[in-house]
């Protein structure tokens, strides 16, 4: 009777073997089906900003796309870039609340193939929808890496190098299904690398001990005409938070600030949005004035 029951035991333990096993193969396959079907979506995404179109293919296809899985879409983009030969400048932060008294931390990544300079002619055919937003932001440039975060401001503030004005060229391309702007989550555009479509840095550079921080604004002129002005109060907690965030959020994904990133932090006004022809300077408080051409 005992030589029986150690039969059946062992054979069950043995089925029980095979389909843990079994299990696991499947579990392999769903694995292998995930990370091909987030390439595809990657080469999706990468296909509508290299050809600057605008769509509702994330709202159509994942509408209720999780946070994480949008930045994991926009990271999958950055490595096909960066395996295409692109190289990386650095990360835009989204740190402006306007209205909203929440802060909800998104960021795109920043390549060289779209940065532009002071005194450059830009088509506005270049951006998506032959439009585009003009933000007037502080981008701050590092001087060692943070493959670990940071667990204080004084840590941050240790690893910056300066302060640069900055604009940041904003267009989304992600649109709400069936143009409807209601349907379109944050999400989306994170995915999309949120509307990052070209940047300028400015010439004058201040040290980070010199620089003081929440004192800077920037008024932006189209035509002469004053378009827009603002502070840095409008960064929420001001743009060490935004920094701050970032840093700590980028080795959660195997990534991190990396010395000589720039990151610019969020519009410190309401964006004038130019279609066409257009004389455009940003005078910045401390960080010196920042002039382009923008053409049809």
């Amino acid at each position: 009777m005992l030589k029986n029951l150690l039969i059946i035991g062992l054979t069950t333990f043995l089925l029980g073997c095979g389909s843990s096993t079994k299990s696991d193969q499947n579990m392999q396959e769903d694995n292998k089906v995930a990370k091909l079907d987030m390439s595809e979506v990657a080469d999706s995404i990468l296909h509508f900003r290299h050809e600057l179109i605008k769509t509702d293919f994330l709202d159509r296809t994942f509408p209720d796309l999780a946070r994480d899985e949008a930045i994991q879409i926009q990271l999958r983009c950055l490595e096909k870039e960066l395996a295409n030969g692109e190289q990386q400048a650095g990360w835009k932060m989204g740190g402006t609340v306007g209205d909203s008294a929440a802060f909800d931390p998104i960021m795109g990544y920043m390549l060289t193939r779209y940065q532009n300079f002071p005194g450059d002619h830009i088509r506005v055919k270049q951006f998506p929808g032959a439009e585009v937003m003009v933000e007037g932001e502080v981008g701050f440039v590092f001087k060692q890496d943070f493959p670990n975060g940071v667990k204080s401001m004084e840590e941050l503030i240790n690893g910056i190098d300066y302060a640069i004005g900055a604009v940041e060229f904003a267009q989304a391309i992600a649109l709400g299904l069936n143009n409807n702007p209601a349907t379109l989550k944050t999400n989306h555009n994170l995915a999309f690398g949120t509307g990052q479509a070209g940047f300028i840095l400015g010439n004058k550079k201040i040290p980070i001990s010199e620089f003081t921080i929440q004192e800077e604004s920037v008024e932006c002129f189209v035509d002469g005409k004053s378009a827009a002005s603002g502070s840095s109060s409008r960064i929420y907690k001001g743009h060490l938070n935004a920094l701050n965030s970032l840093v700590n959020l980028l080795p959660q994904y195997g990534l991190k600030i990396k010395k000589g990133d720039v990151v610019i932090t969020g519009s410190m006004y309401k964006n004038p949005i130019i279609t066409g022809n257009a004389d455009v300077k940003l005078h910045f408080t401390s960080l010196g004035d920042i002039e382009i051409k923008i053409t049809d």
